[in-house]
């Protein structure tokens, strides 16, 4: 009896390990990395998808030859794609399904008639407004801006102006266009900024310029140069900034959003840019973008690289991490809504510093996709239900329906008990719902200071006003018990006083 107790616990063992095997096999075939985000004392904690990888797609897939160090992926208003195919000196034109290409770019036609092809092209960009093709061609020297006919409406050069240094060679790396025709182009070799040219490719300056980090070695360097005479200041070093190596635009605001992927510091490596070239972020200098922290990862200490970055149709901004290929996704008040992506071989990870850019599709992000140059590759990721609950309560939010997102935020929470951005959420709707006791415990529980000491003061201003009446009376309640008791103890203390006096002081033997 007992060894047939003891088979059936074995077995009902073997079976519990069995399941679990099955189930972890199935979550891993869904998500091959971890899937995580962080709480609010900044710790990494396992979370719900909000994207899963669907598929890769290479140029074989696409029915072409197989891509050649790519290097920028590009969607259009019509939710084409365009892959610039660096290596094999072309540009691919994709349906917005991802499954063939539609046309490819690499032969043009010049004003005179002439043809001219690409050489090591680097960026693209199609304006929403005129559906001009801008291309960043780098060993060409030159940016073509070219027509739906593939034909050449400008060509910009190195410009001859004496704020551009002659001595630089001009190698466009990326490149965009604003609502105004402006031209902004990302160059290799150059810390002022991007090279800005009106819309007749006239060179107006330079935009965007990252700031120099305020390390004690700057502020000492800066001091010993002040002090230093001419010939000294010759062989001291001198604080320049790190020039940003990729953008996007915000084509309803008109933001310009920069990255940084080197330098030695954390400054300016997510910026938004007005028009006026203020960086809009610059009260966020404490702010981590990626990974919060360095973190022990195959033997070593990493630091995140943001080498790309994309606004999603619904104001989302997606950074592209190089270092660990996460794609590392915050609304557009930069709180932080998913991680996805890794180092690896299966669907969903990419080869190690070989991501380069990443693109969004839908109205609500539904569609993130991810370029490898080393692999070759485009890998899809789609939106989760998870996903999808999270971001109609965030567009609920920033859209200044708090009361609306409460249900959504609520179903987020039940479904991811450790996600913050729901708990902040949450604390906004009771707030404007007025009931601010909600809204302090939702608060607290998000560890925002800010938010919850708001909430109780209206909270303290309410229950004032409402028991206004009542405090007053006991005030006047209490001030008066005071006074009798007050004038009750000085009676009492006065008696004592007169009892003492008198009482007859016995005599002493000598006075008898």
């Amino acid at each position: 009896m007992k060894k047939h107790l003891l088979r059936q616990i074995a077995s009902a063992g073997i079976a519990a390990v069995m399941a679990a095997s099955a189930l972890v096999t199935t979550v891993s075939a869904d998500e091959p990395y971890d899937v995580y985000n962080y709480n609010y004392l900044g710790e990494a904690v396992p979370s719900q998808a909000g994207y899963l990888a669907e598929r890769s797609v290479s140029g074989l897939d696409l029915g072409t030859t197989a891509l050649k160090a790519p290097s920028d992926l590009f969607k259009d208003i019509d939710n084409n794609f365009y892959i610039v195919d660096s290596g094999n000196n072309r540009i691919l034109k994709i349906n917005p399904e991802f499954t063939e290409v539609l046309e490819i770019l690499d032969t043009f036609t010049m004003p005179d008639g002439s043809k001219t092809t690409l050489k090591n092209p680097k960026g693209i960009y199609v304006s929403p407004d005129t559906g001009l093709i801008y291309i960043a061609d780098n060993e060409n020297s030159r940016a073509l801006v070219v027509d739906a006919d593939l034909k050449v409406q400008m060509e910009i050069v190195k410009p001859t102006s004496t704020v551009y240094d002659q001595a630089l060679t001009f190698l466009p790396q990326k490149i965009l266009c604003d609502n105004a025709g402006n031209v902004y182009i990302v160059l290799n070799n150059t810390t002022k900024g991007a090279a800005m040219f009106d819309r007749n490719g006239e060179f107006i300056g330079y935009y965007g310029a990252n700031a120099v980090a305020a390390t004690a070695e700057v502020i000492a360097n800066h001091f010993w140069n002040a002090i230093a005479s001419e010939e000294e200041k010759k062989y001291r070093a001198r604080s320049t900034p790190t020039a940003f190596d990729n953008f996007d635009i915000d084509i309803t605001k008109g933001f310009i959003y920069t990255s940084t992927s080197s330098g030695s510091t954390d400054t300016d490596i997510v910026k938004k840019v007005n028009p006026e070239g203020h960086n809009l972020f610059s009260h966020m200098s404490n702010f981590m973008w990626g990974d919060l922290f360095s973190t022990w990862y195959s033997g070593t200490t990493y630091k995140t690289k943001i080498v790309d970055i994309d606004i999603g149709d619904d104001g989302s901004i997606n950074c592209l991490d190089a270092t660990t290929g996460r794609v590392f996704q915050y609304d557009e008040e930069a709180s932080l809504l998913f991680i996805m992506g890794t180092i690896g071989e299966q669907v969903g990870a990419f080869s190690s510093g070989g991501v380069v850019a990443v693109e969004t599709m839908g109205e609500n992000c539904e569609s993130v996709l991810v370029l490898d140059a080393t692999k070759g590759t485009v890998t899809i990721f789609e939106q989760t239900v998870f996903g999808g609950i999270v971001h109609d309560a965030t567009a609920l939010y920033n859209g200044g329906y708090y009361e609306e997102a409460l249900d959504p935020w609520l179903e987020v929470l039940k479904r991811d008990g450790n996600y913050r951005r729901a708990y902040l959420g949450i604390a906004s709707a009771y707030y404007n719902m007025g009931q601010y006791q909600d809204a302090m415990e939702y608060a607290k529980k998000a560890d925002a200071s800010g938010r919850y000491n708001k909430a109780f003061e209206r909270y303290r201003s309410e229950f004032l006003k409402a028991n206004l009446t009542w405090i007053l009376v006991a005030v006047v309640a209490l001030f008066v018990v005071w006074q009798v008791a007050k004038r009750l103890l000085k009676k009492r203390r006065d008696a004592k006083l007169a009892a003492a006096a008198a009482v007859p002081v016995p005599k002493t033997p000598e006075e008898e």
